[in-house]
């Protein structure tokens, strides 16, 4: 294999193992978020809502 090929390979590689890392990053964050909102509507599943998603008080 030429030295051009083994070269574009590695970088290759060394992009890939960052995609991983960021890929990684994406679902320990998602996972936070879902165990978040999971908290939060176990807390207040009967709690009456003072805004609705848009941020616009509830009346």
């Amino acid at each position: 294999m030429s030295e051009r090929a083994i070269f574009l390979l590695e970088q290759m590689l060394a992009e890939q193992k960052k995609q991983t890392g960021l890929l990684e990053q994406i679902a320990t964050q998602n996972l936070a978020l879902i165990e978040a909102l999971s908290d939060d509507q176990a807390a207040g599943a009967n709690a009456v809502p003072l805004t609705y998603l848009s941020g616009a008080p509830c009346r």
